[in-house]
């Protein structure tokens, strides 16, 4: 079994190695320390289709499989951290269930605004006793 990446998950690396040392990595400083997130890197975000990574293209995703999306989620979380987790659970907690287990009409609905960041995903936890 071969687990090198590949020539596509490696472009994808690059890309997004790319994009977070020039794009986000200025100011990533600042911005925890006034625990800011990044919202005017929004549309560029979606632009490298970082809200659709595992979203098919009939939803407006990358249709990308999960090697690729590992590998973005630590490139991402190598620069800014909040970035990371923050796409992170956009597209496994928020994105995932509906794309494997929503109904057409929740997918139509929800699945093209979600994969190009015109929509966030997030969710909400609560500990009893925390």
């Amino acid at each position: 079994m071969d687990l090198a990446p590949t020539k596509e998950q490696e472009m994808v690396r690059n890309a997004v190695r790319s994009f977070a040392e020039d794009v986000l990595g200025p100011g990533v400083q600042e911005r925890d320390e006034l625990e800011e997130y990044p919202s005017d890197l929004v549309e560029a975000m979606a632009e490298l289709n970082l809200f659709g990574l595992t979203c098919p293209p009939e939803y407006g995703g990358a249709g990308s499989d999960t090697v690729s999306y590992a590998i973005s989620i630590e490139e991402l979380s190598r620069v800014d951290p909040s970035v990371g987790v923050s796409l992170a659970v956009h597209n496994s907690v928020a994105t995932y269930p509906i794309l494997y287990h929503g109904t057409d009409e929740q997918k139509e609905r929800w699945l093209p605004e979600l994969s190009t960041g015109k929509r966030i995903g997030a969710f909400c936890l609560s500990e009893a006793q925390a």
